[in-house]
């Protein structure tokens, strides 16, 4: 298990230094930096901002995180050496803990408890108070759905979910045939350079939001078609961040497709792209779902990449709760929060359905 261990916690360490929401919330109040939030001051939080020092805080992170990405796949591929393929006789080996079964389900259960639900309950108790104080007994006194109110009639809140919803549903098509596009290319073709191309998709893997938010703000200043400063500019950020994400997903499913029935398709007459359509794209489609919708949650609460490259009309629901906290409206920060959470897990649960029925 070492490998698979040491794998996720390489995968951890990379998310845990490219995060940039919440050390924005809870470590730059208290006047603690870590690498994002200095990109954030010196590119935007301060004045007269430092481009060129935030460019070398994004070089810097970047190196941290492109050493431990490849640390990762050393350790991934050590796991997949030690995978076996089984028939439909495989089944999963079930460890008896014994009398530790009741300790193990405890500690799940509380942190569970502490990680999850705690948070999400007090977020629900703030949305319900006008005005942020510590819970006494005559807090339920003074709930109110004024919060909530607030986010059905302001349009600044619904130009936000708009264009939430807009990258989500454009940003995560985008994303998944580009992926099933290289899928194919990689894991069914023998084209020169194929590993190549798979490598440079799992390149922005690496980047950290930050980083990669600040070359695209700079790349497209004196590009020829005015993206820059519009929600194109965020869409292509999205996209190409999280694209190695659908590849995954897609990956795993054409993977389990046998190549005779591409074959059976091509001795039958039809055509390249016939066959892609009416073979490969039905079979992989729970597959493509579930990524879609995981995608499209990611988008939907992106916060780290967005907050460099929105302009007044375009930002997405992740500035907008960041502003909200800013100017200390936390009540309805916590309204905004419990919708986006309960959309999220609506939107994740779907895709777990999607992903038992793809295993059936």
């Amino acid at each position: 298990m070492r490998p698979a261990i040491l794998a996720a916690a390489t995968l951890n360490f990379v998310r845990a230094v490219e995060s940039f929401d919440t050390p924005a919330i809870i470590a730059l109040p208290a006047r603690i930096e870590v690498f994002t939030t200095k990109i954030w001051r010196e590119a935007l939080g301060s004045f007269p901002t430092n481009h060129n020092l935030a460019a070398s805080y994004g070089v810097g992170i970047l190196v941290i995180a492109l050493i431990f990405v490849y640390l990762y796949r050393r350790f991934t591929s050590k796991v997949e050496s030690f995978s076996t393929v089984t028939g439909k006789a495989f089944r999963p080996h079930q460890i008896d803990l014994g009398k530790w079964r009741y300790l193990a389900s405890g500690v799940a259960f509380v942190l569970l408890i502490l990680m999850v639900v705690l948070p999400f309950l007090i977020l629900l108790l703030v949305s319900l108070l006008p005005y942020y104080h510590v819970p006494t007994w005559e807090t339920w006194k003074n709930l109110t759905l004024s919060n909530y109110l607030y986010i059905i009639e302001t349009p600044r809140v619904h130009r936000a979910f708009a264009n939430s919803l807009f990258l989500a549903i454009v940003g995560a098509s985008i994303c998944m045939f580009l992926a099933a596009l290289t899928s194919y290319l990689t894991v069914r073709t023998k084209i020169a350079g194929r590993g190549l191309l798979e490598g440079l998709v799992f390149i922005p893997w690496a980047f950290p939001g930050t980083a990669l938010a600040l070359g695209l703000l700079w790349a497209y200043v004196d590009f020829p078609i005015p993206i820059y400063a519009t929600i194109w500019i965020i869409l292509i950020a999205y996209v190409t961040r999280f694209l190695p994400y659908g590849l995954r997903a897609v990956t795993s499913t054409i993977i389990q497709i046998h190549k005779e029935l591409e074959e059976a398709s091509t001795a039958c007459g039809a055509g390249f792209f016939a066959t892609f359509r009416r073979i490969l794209i039905p079979l992989m489609r729970p597959g493509i779902m579930a990524g879609w919708i995981i995608l499209a949650t990611i988008y939907v609460r992106e916060f780290s990449a967005s907050i460099f490259l929105y302009s007044p009309g375009s930002e997405p629901l992740g500035p907008l709760l960041y502003f909200l906290y800013l100017d200390g409206m936390r009540g309805r920060v916590g309204a905004l929060g419990v919708v986006i959470s309960i959309i999220c897990v609506i939107l994740i649960a779907f895709a777990q359905r999607l992903s038992r029925w793809e295993a059936r």
